[in-house]
């Protein structure tokens, strides 16, 4: 019965993703009669945050070419689309839709290029650009790749091209504030990746894991309503239910009522608090923000030891099966872990979103680093081509991927019920980022990660939060402040 009805809901993502790109198609071809820029009932172009900025008559004629990571999810059409997966799918047309609009052929060179091969990634990008190659006309790259080439000189500043809007609704307003410093853009992201929502960090809950364990699921979702759902709260619902083997040693095979999909998913309890590693002054400048000697950062971490050392509730013996295997009742994990390893559960889980330091602060929802990153290189020839296919980009997968992702994949696919469906509308909505997470290999080869504190001090059970900062972490993040100021004050 369940692989009759997610047929059923592939069939029916398929039948409204080629309507809409029909739609689109029909309104293209209208636009020819409309005024250039001017907004018409039978028209795409305007000035709406909604609509495409491009001038209707824009058309190139060309072949684009695009250097694109191996991601999660495919950021383009590079290999024909896997039958029944409307997502991917939609990112075929979507290539396709783009380039019929602006009169191009694409073609994709696609690399290993996540962490563990980011820089590999880049040197690709090196190369070629320093020979001015010319070998790309845009870049996709996992999170990290384009801002190290930026401050390297191999990006392009996005505001100095004509045809970037960053007030188009494909352009969230968090992670433009994030990639903007001192009014310089080197890349970007936002509904023009298929990753990012994915990339969503949360809390993934087992209703029957749960109830076994005295949690009421209605109970769950009624806390995030009620302004309840806090880090504090969370780890009291599971104080008293961890149990050990009878050999009496807690190790990975025990079970803990919370662990952590991957170590990532840790830096969320610093930066859903609202915290922040680096801030900016009112004149623009960097500098290292006071909430990492904050008494909430301190506060959020004497919680997790407490229920990490004392209360065995929480674990970092991360593993993304450990909800399949019943070792667990929630587990702190990415979104795409929906897609990627629990699409064969016998059993559907829950979302929540990611507990918030305490009542009155909104959710917020950190990303996982492996979203992508888009910019041009400095050898390409015709820099405002590549920000047009960005800006088309964009607004393609604003109209017609993002709703098959969001609303048909995470809203009902992955939702057992309305609740879960409302989470994942405030996960959304409360989306945030970081700048020492996007400057990640900047620290990299001369001390700790500034972006991950609160992470080296769980994985290491670290007992002195401010002996640990002033000997492992400050001098390098001092250092990293100090060269993006200078990088971006040229």
């Amino acid at each position: 019965m369940k692989r009759i009805i997610t047929l059923l809901l592939a069939a029916l993502m398929l039948v409204s993703c080629l309507s809409l790109m029909a739609c689109n198609r029909k309104n293209e071809e209208n636009s020819e009669s409309s005024t250039e820029g001017e907004e018409t009932e039978n028209s795409i172009y305007g000035d709406g945050p909604t609509s495409l900025g491009l001038p209707a008559s824009l058309k190139f004629n060309d072949v684009f070419k695009v250097l694109v990571w191996r991601s999660w999810v495919d950021e383009f059409g590079t290999t024909p689309y896997s039958e029944g997966d409307a997502v991917e799918q939609a990112v075929y047309e979507r290539d396709a839709y783009v380039g019929n609009l602006l009169g191009l052929e694409f073609e994709y060179q696609q690399e290993d290029g996540n962490y563990e091969a980011r820089y590999k990634f880049n040197d690709t990008v090196r190369k070629s650009v320093l020979i001015e190659n010319k070998t790309w006309d845009l870049i996709s790259g996992y999170s990290m790749c384009p801002p190290q080439l930026a401050l390297e000189g191999f990006c392009v500043d996005l505001n100095d091209l004509d045809y970037i809007d960053f007030n188009k609704a494909w352009y969230p307003e968090f992670m433009t504030e994030a990639c903007t410093i001192k009014d310089k853009t080197y890349f970007i992201t936002g509904d023009i990746s298929t990753n990012s929502l994915y990339a969503m960090q949360s809390v993934v809950f087992s209703a029957s894991a749960a109830a076994d364990n005295g949690i009421n699921e209605n109970d769950l979702y009624q806390m995030v309503y009620d302004d309840e759902w806090t880090i504090e709260n969370l780890f009291k619902l599971c104080r008293d239910l961890g149990r050990s083997g009878s050999d009496g040693v807690w190790d990975e095979t025990d079970f803990y009522p919370i662990v952590t999909s991957n170590e990532a998913i840790i830096d969320s309890f610093y930066y859903s608090a609202g915290l922040k590693m680096i801030d900016e002054t009112e004149d623009g400048e960097l500098m290292i923000s006071e909430d990492v000697m904050s008494e909430a950062a301190m506060d959020i971490y004497s919680m997790i030891y407490v229920a990490q050392n004392t209360d065995k509730s929480f674990a970092t013996h991360y593993n993304e099966f450990k909800i399949t295997e019943k070792k667990c009742i929630f587990s702190m994990s990415p979104v795409i872990n929906f897609r990627v390893y629990w699409t064969d559960s016998t059993e559907s889980f829950r979302i929540l979103p990611f507990p918030k330091y305490q009542k009155n602060d909104p959710y917020q929802t950190y990303l996982s680093m492996w979203c992508s990153q888009y910019c041009i290189p400095t050898d390409v020839d015709e820099a405002d081509r590549s920000a047009a296919v960005m800006e088309a980009m964009g607004y393609a997968n604003y109209h017609q991927v993002t709703p098959i992702i969001f609303e048909e994949a995470m809203k009902l696919r992955y939702s057992e019920n309305e609740d879960c469906a409302n989470m994942f509308d405030i996960m959304r909505n409360g989306r945030t980022y970081e700048i020492a997470s996007l400057f990640g290999i900047a620290f990299e080869g001369r001390g700790a990660s500034g972006y991950a504190f609160m992470r080296h001090m769980v994985l290491n059970n670290e007992t002195n939060w401010v002996s640990t900062y002033a000997n492992t972490f400050e001098n390098n993040l001092t250092r990293v402040v100090g060269e993006l100021n200078g990088f971006f004050t040229k």
